[in-house]
C-alpha cells in the first residue's frame, strides 16, 4: 500500500508543472475567393502553460513567452481592385472571409458592387453584432485577451460605423 502511495505521488509530481490550456477559443469559418469559390478557415488562439513556460498560438503559429500577451492584431490589406490580404487566411488576395472563434464572429464581406472610384466603400466588417465601413486600406482588427478568459473584446482601426445598419 506504501509502494502503491508512492506512485501516485510521483505521478502527480510529474505532472504538476504541466497544464491543460488555460484557453482556447478555436476558430472555423471560410475565405471567399472573387471566382466565388470558397476554401476552410481554420484559425483560433490557444494559450497554455508548459512548466514554466507559456506557449501562445495564433492559427498556425506558436510562440514561447514569459506571459499572456495582451492582444494580437490581423493586419488587413485591401488592393486597387477591392480585394483582401490576411497572411493568417491565404496566401493571396481574395474577396472576403467570414470567421467564428470562441464566442465571437468576424466578416469582412460586399455590401454592393465595387466602384474603382470608391474603392474602399463596397466592403463591410462585421465584428459581432457592430457592423463598419472601412477608412484605409489597411485596417486592423484586434484581439484583447484576458488570462483566465481568453477573449474579451475585439476592435479594430481603420474602421467606421456603418451607419446604413439599423441598430448596429
Amino acid at each position: 500500500m506504501k509502494n502503491l502511495k508512492h506512485v501516485f505521488t510521483i505521478i502527480a509530481l510529474l505532472f504538476s508543472g504541466q497544464t491543460l490550456a488555460d484557453w482556447k477559443a478555436e476558430g472555423s469559418g471560410k475565405v471567399i475567393y472573387p471566382s466565388g469559390r470558397t476554401e476552410p478557415l481554420d484559425f483560433g488562439f490557444e494559450y497554455k502553460k508548459v512548466y514554466d513556460t507559456i506557449i501562445f498560438s495564433a492559427g498556425k503559429s506558436q510562440m514561447r513567452t514569459s506571459e499572456m500577451p495582451p492582444n494580437y492584431i490581423l493586419n488587413v490589406f485591401v488592393n486597387k481592385e477591392g480585394q483582401v490580404y490576411v497572411a493568417e487566411f491565404a496566401s493571396g488576395f481574395f474577396k472576403g472571409f467570414e470567421l467564428s472563434i470562441g464566442d465571437h464572429q468576424i466578416s469582412i464581406n460586399h455590401r454592393r458592387e465595387f466602384d474603382a472610384e470608391e474603392p474602399l466603400k463596397h466592403l463591410r466588417v462585421q465584428i459581432n453584432d457592430r457592423s463598419y465601413l472601412l477608412d484605409t486600406t489597411h485596417p486592423t482588427i484586434k484581439f484583447e485577451f484576458d488570462e483566465e478568459k481568453g477573449i474579451v473584446n475585439i476592435n479594430g482601426s481603420g474602421l467606421l460605423k456603418d451607419l446604413s445598419s439599423r441598430g448596429r
